[in-house]
């Protein structure tokens, strides 16, 4: 017989279930007048290109295992056949996922219906509003994907049971997530072993959820080597290269905000008593806080988005924590939930702003926007489609979305220069006795990426470059990098870049197009 306190009549149930569905179509507006996320647009484009016919990580080069491309797929499949936008058609994909993982996480909790709303609202929160920018990053789609289990997790840790289908689906999801990037292989050890601890079974890693993640990372092994042995090849120079580029000072990690969070929710729940009901639940998201806080710090990058997953897991348990229970004779508990709430609101007034504010500056068409990305965009279209493009620039962000908005192709196998930083941490001049440095000076590999640059750039001949000009560029450490008389070292690039003039700059980027190539409106005559 049910719990009389736990059960709910049918129109609660209905009226919770439409509030959530409104909650969650509120938080979703703002990712359709965002900007679309760098890497997620490169990584439709290197899909687009595979599905055309080249070989990844041989006509076109990606540091990250081949998942994330095959799941870019979908998208670019779907805005084929439904001859929509694969803008459009990737965000309501993304959308989807997030509220599969939103109804997962609710069926996890149907044992603890108390809890169940406050956990999904803050769900929703970390999943939408607070990703901002980075929506449809691998962290986003791994925590989507992840977060059912940790949930399930909660009421595995009560003995509560659990259907083998629901268990299943909820498995081969986290499976799939972190296959999506393995890095976060430690969080789902770290869930794990908490588990093992409170039921005090050390097999009770025996479970469909926990066997079916284990089975994903062997099928995902097997297809790896079976369907893309050239990413083993290339993986044994790209990703040592690609780890000395660009480490983020230990100081600069520390002052993230998800670092911050994580402290201010480890002090919280070290003061605060959780509510019964949020107990289990809360002891998980404090484990998946800090592995993936410490996974962030171990990546060394600094990128906000490598600490995404460590301020959505730490936001939800303040948010916890400031439901939490204190006696009114205890000072420091009540102080603290008092602190927790203040925080709460203060997160809540940040993000509102922001998603407001990211509105109003991008707007439906970003290349609309007065910005130095809404420029390159409406260059690109004005000037170079339905022709190609280049930019010389380490970061992937000087390139994309723009190709992606400013409908043109990119001319190159690799999304950006990425390498140059690890060849050169503190930036590059040519030999001053010689005037320029000769080949045969360079690190075998370096002249190999370089070649290869220049071939592509030789047999694209795109319609326009983008010339990062800046005197100091913070990816060299500060230090000067001049690209083209970088790249002039192989006399094949001087006779091809005697084929560009200089048009016009856009803020740091000089724009060179090449000669002969006339606009008619939007989109060029070619000659």
């Amino acid at each position: 017989m049910p719990n009389p306190i736990e059960a709910r009549s049918f129109p609660d149930q209905a009226r919770s279930a439409a509030w959530l569905i409104g909650l969650f179509g509120l938080c979703s507006l703002p990712v359709f007048l965002g900007l679309l996320n760098h890497d997620v647009a490169w990584m439709l484009l290197a899909a687009d290109r595979v599905l055309g016919g080249q070989t990844l990580y041989v006509d076109l080069i990606e540091v990250n295992p081949p998942l994330i491309i095959w799941l870019s797929m979908i998208p670019v499949l779907v805005s084929r056949s439904l001859a929509i936008s694969e803008v459009l058609s990737f965000r309501l994909i993304v959308l989807g996922l997030m509220a599969g993982s939103v109804f997962l996480s609710s069926r996890a909790l149907e044992g603890n219906p108390r809890a169940r709303r406050p956990i999904l609202i803050l769900a929703v929160v970390a999943l939408l509003p607070l990703v901002g920018y980075d929506f449809g990053q691998r962290e986003h789609l791994m925590l989507g994907l992840f977060l059912p289990y940790l949930i399930l997790a909660s009421s595995r840790a009560e003995g509560r049971a659990v259907s083998p289908s629901l268990a299943g689906v909820i498995g081969l999801a986290a499976g799939i997530g972190i296959a999506i990037k393995p890095q976060f292989v430690p969080l789902w050890v770290a869930i794990e072993a908490l588990l093992a601890w409170e039921r005090q079974d050390r097999l009770s890693w025996w479970r469909t959820e926990t066997l079916l993640v284990a089975a994903v990372g062997l099928a995902y092994g097997v297809a790896v080597l079976a369907l893309t042995p050239d990413y083993l090849r290339m993986a044994r120079w790209v990703l040592p290269l690609y780890a000395r580029c660009s480490p983020a000072p230990l100081a600069e990690m520390l002052a993230e905000p998800a670092t911050m969070i994580t402290t201010l929710a480890g002090l919280g729940f070290l003061t605060v008593r959780l509510r019964d009901e949020h107990r289990r639940v809360g002891r998980l998201l404090l484990v998946a806080d800090l592995s993936l806080l410490a996974i962030a710090f171990v990546q060394d990058k600094g990128f906000r988005y490598h600490f995404y997953p460590a301020m959505a897991m730490g936001t939800m348990l303040i948010g916890l924590l400031a439901m939490g229970r204190s006696d009114r004779q205890e000072l420091v508990p009540r102080f603290s939930m008092l602190l927790m709430r203040g925080v709460v609101a203060a997160l809540l007034l940040e993000i509102s702003v922001a998603r407001v504010v990211e509105s109003r500056r991008w707007g439906v068409d970003p290349g609309e926007s007065d910005t130095t990305v809404g420029r390159m965009i409406r260059l690109a279209r004005d000037q170079a489609a339905p022709g190609s493009v280049f930019t010389f620039s380490p970061a992937l962000a000087a390139s994309f979305p723009m190709v992606s908005y400013g409908e043109v192709r990119w001319a190159s196998r690799y999304p950006c220069l990425f390498f140059l930083p690890g060849f050169h941490p503190y930036g590059w001049q040519p030999v001053p006795t010689k005037g320029r440095r000769v080949s045969t000076e360079i690190d075998p590999t370096e002249r190999t990426l370089r070649t290869s640059v220049v071939d592509d750039l030789i047999r694209e001949r795109p319609t326009l470059l983008f010339v990062d000009e800046t005197e100091t560029k913070p990816a060299f450490h500060g230090g000067r990098f001049d690209f083209l008389d970088y790249f002039s070292d192989d006399p094949r690039f001087a006779g091809f870049l005697g084929d560009y003039e200089r048009i016009t700059e856009v803020d740091q980027f000089g724009i060179y197009r090449r000669k002969g190539a006339t606009v008619a409106g939007r989109g060029l005559v070619r000659d």
